[in-house]
């Protein structure tokens, strides 16, 4: 019963005949001795004497899974029946099996291999036959625990050619050989945590009520995080968490090592989370190490900075990190008169002299501009950089200008010439985020605020944090940790499909579902608890050396604070269903919607103070998500008559390919938002879609799909600063279609059949597939087809 092993298709059907034979009052054969009587004439079996005295029909050998062949031992199943059924009492709360039943079983199922009459045995048979007899005397818990987790050959074989299991989950993965080790660990993870989950969850999960997100790293690591820069530039590097694996790095003391090592943390602390990884206020938190240089210097830093985050495969499975910096265009008032931390020290006017980030306005605006034009170049194709997500602030701050400071420093951008750069890069990439803090609900300044990973909205204020003040100013190592443990999300038209159009029976059921995801976010967080006292998340957890006491430093993540995330799938299908009118069509659809949403967000609010965690409600991050419930829907016998009137795509094609695939072109609608393929003005799609902003608290983007190659960038910025002065929209990109020649490398606008530049039809697009800009071949058939149905606007549409 040791490990994985290698069964056999004859192996199993000679399981299933004996049990046939086993389970017939005709055929039982009482007697081991017998058995070999009958089958003496048939094929030489060698007999062995038990350790009861009987003289039985030899045991095979068996070939174990960590590479020996072994004699038989009934012992060794039962001390691993006693070994492994304890975590029944940790995962469960259910007895672990006694010596006496474990012999019983370790008995029972020695008596069936004999009656098989095999020439060899391996452990993966053992363990089939071991789980068949517990199962038979009721004890499915012990099975569960005992049972194992894998795949089948030919499964392996497709995932190493890049097909099969959930080939096109992620459009971030490469193809690669590190992609195959990812996918069948990942395989391996889901078939465990599904087991070691309550049975009620873990079904409510594979039934498509909900989705437990990164499941695969449910067991291991937290979700998403968003670094403060001054941690990294006080403590310095040390990649592994411990110090005992790889070198430890002392305080940057100079640009470039400052710009590795914010490089090589992101690349780090993909070890210790599933999601995004993320720097807030980047530039001003870097500025001082570029105090003093020429522009030049500080352009070749920032083409450095992203160069390495797109050229650094080491994400999980070989893929890019995930990564993003907030940007703004100067000192925010903020952090103008707070002391600046770098080289290893505070220079707090102490043991330091006195340094403010005020005094590195000019080093912001260098490096905002510098950034902007190293993105707006592009790589050495022309293509754009889809990482580090450039997540544009808007600010109160950078509203008007510095007058003074302009007029002392005509050599430096102003803010409206900066923000215009941005503007030009979505115009050409259309690659920025745009986080607007206007809005009252944002802070307006006044706080800590960020979007990070795939719309993810982390915040501190002086009224939330004791500590508030005491993390500004870096005291005691004190600095901003902003993240999330785990996300679920809940497949809203499913609760509408049992409602059957009773208001107060929606919300129940919306609210039954809440709970079931904070089930879940239980069971991450006792999980998480024990990999933390293992010392599993040794990144996160890290204590660095203080350079100026020598002793142990603040712990890198706040673990206490990080967040809980419920995501939103299908709100939109969800009121067309209950209403027979979607949100953009029918002003009473559009109430329920918003009624629903603020029914959710109360419940989070009560569900956060009764089980004292931070819960909440964002749309859901993931590509496959949207798929993979109309997709449940459809296949389930209850709900598919009713799913057929409301997902969105290619049902026809969907019907053919139903028993031959998953990955089939239909949606739910993703969040709060209007369907992609809406034919509204984007004025009201804009009217909408802000309402749901200041609800839904954990993160949510407005998507404006362009239809032209080229929109002016002045129009573009006037029409972008208009949404944050007059909206509740606290985040929103535009997104460009591209389709780059892999013959010549000519890289242009729109979604091209054949290369505008040498007419070879070896083409790839790009576009955004969820949170970031990628390659649509390694979108899966869903994303597809709604790059297809989204409704795109031009420049006169945003007048």
């Amino acid at each position: 019963m040791h490990g994985c092993g290698t069964g056999t298709m004859t192996e199993s059907s000679k399981i299933k005949e004996i049990n046939k034979d086993l389970n017939n009052e005709d055929s039982i054969v009482k007697d081991d001795m017998q058995i070999a009587e009958n089958r003496k004439h048939q094929v030489h079996v060698p007999m062995q004497q038990t350790l009861e005295g009987e003289f039985v029909p030899a045991m095979p050998r068996v070939r174990t899974t960590d590479g020996h062949i072994v004699d038989w031992d009934r012992s060794v199943v039962v001390n691993q029946l006693l070994k492994e059924t304890q975590l029944c009492e940790q995962f469960y709360g259910k007895s672990a099996i006694t010596p006496e039943q474990a012999r019983d079983i370790a008995k029972e199922t020695e008596k069936r291999i004999r009656a098989m009459n095999l020439q060899f045995l391996s452990s993966p048979l053992v363990r089939e036959l071991v789980n068949i007899v517990l199962i038979e005397n009721g004890h499915v818990e012990w099975r569960n625990i005992s049972t194992r987790v894998g795949t089948p050959v030919y499964d392996a074989y497709k995932i190493d050619i890049g097909t099969g299991f959930e080939a096109k989950d992620n459009a971030n993965l490469q193809e690669n050989a590190e992609t195959s080790h990812k996918k069948k660990a990942d395989k391996i993870s889901k078939e465990q945590y599904l087991l070691l989950l309550p049975p009620k969850v873990a079904d409510l999960h594979l039934n498509g009520d909900i989705h437990i997100h990164d499941l695969e790293y449910l067991g291991t690591r937290a979700f998403c995080q968003d670094w403060d820069l001054r941690y990294f530039f006080y403590y310095g590097l040390m990649p592994d968490g411990s110090g005992t694996k790889a070198s430890v790095a002392g305080p940057a003391k100079n640009a470039e090592v400052a710009i590795l090592h914010a490089v090589k943390a992101l690349g780090s602390a993909q070890t210790n989370f599933a999601g995004g990884q993320g720097f807030y206020n980047f530039l001003t938190f870097m500025a001082p190490y570029f105090e003093g240089m020429d522009y030049p210097e500080i352009e070749q830093l920032m083409q450095m900075f992203v160069y390495e985050m797109t050229q650094m495969m080491v994400a999980r499975g070989g893929q890019l990190v995930f990564s993003s910096v907030q940007l703004s265009p100067g000192i925010p008032k903020l952090w103008r008169d707070k002391p600046v931390v770098y080289k290893g020290r505070v220079w707090d006017g102490k043991d330091t002299p006195l340094r403010t980030y005020g005094e590195f306005e000019r080093e912001v605006r260098l490096g905002f501009r510098a950034l902007m034009n190293v993105m707006l170049q592009g790589d050495y194709w022309g293509k754009p950089f889809n990482f580090p997500k450039p997540e544009i602030s808007i600010e109160p701050d950078f509203m008007q200008e510095d007058e003074e400071f302009n007029k002392a420093n005509p050599q430096l951008p102003t803010y409206d010439e900066l923000y215009t750069m941005s503007f030009e890069l979505a115009t050409r990439f259309g690659t920025p985020y745009f986080d607007n803090q206007l809005p009252a609900y944002r802070g307006a300044g006044e706080g800590i605020s960020c979007y990070q990973c795939c719309a993810y909205q982390f915040s501190a204020t002086a009224d939330a944090d004791s500590h508030f003040e005491d993390k500004l100013y870096f005291r005691d190592g004190m600095h901003f940790s902003m993240g999330a443990w785990q996300v679920v999300s809940l497949n809203c038209p499913r609760a509408a499909y049992r409602a059957e159009a009773d208001d107060e029976a929606l919300f129940r059921e919306l609210r039954r579902l809440m709970d079931q995801a904070v089930e879940v976010f239980k069971v991450k967080r006792r999980w998480m608890d024990n990999i933390i006292r293992n010392g599993r998340m040794p990144f996160a957890t890290q204590q660095p050396k203080d350079p100026a006491t020598g002793k142990r430093g603040a712990i890198a993540v706040d673990i206490d604070s990080l967040v809980y995330t419920i995501g939103i799938i299908g709100l939109n299908e969800m009121v067309q269903h209950h209403t027979g009118m979607q949100m953009h069509e029918s002003k009473d659809a559009f109430k329920l919607a918003v009624r629903c949403m603020t029914e959710m967000e109360l419940y989070a609010r009560q569900l956060s103070e009764t089980h004292s965690m931070e819960i909440a409600l964002a749309r859901t991050p993931a590509e496959t998500t949207c798929q993979r419930f109309a997709v449940s829907d459809l296949l389930h016998m209850e709900f598919s008559k009713h799913a057929e009137k409301v997902i969105k795509g290619d049902l026809e094609s969907t019907r053919k390919q139903l028993k031959d695939t998953r990955d089939l072109p239909i949606y739910y609608t993703n969040g709060t938002h209007v369907p992609p393929g809406a034919d509204i003005s984007i004025t009201d799609r804009i009217n909408i879609e802000h309402v749901f902003f200041p609800i839904v608290d954990g993160g949510n983007i407005l998507h404006i799909w362009m239809g032209e190659g080229h929109p002016d960038p002045s129009g573009l910025k006037d029409f972008a600063m208009k949404i944050a002065r007059n909206t509740q929209v606290g985040y929103f990109a535009f997104t460009k279609d591209m389709t780059v020649c892999m013959n010549d490398f000519h890289v242009a606008s729109g979604l091209l059949d054949s290369c505008s530049n040498c007419s070879s039809d070896n083409v790839e697009h790009l576009s955004r597939v969820t949170g970031y800009v990628q390659a649509v071949g390694g979108w899966n058939a869903a994303k597809k087809q709604e790059l297809k149905d989204r409704m795109r606007y031009n420049s006169a549409d945003m007048l």
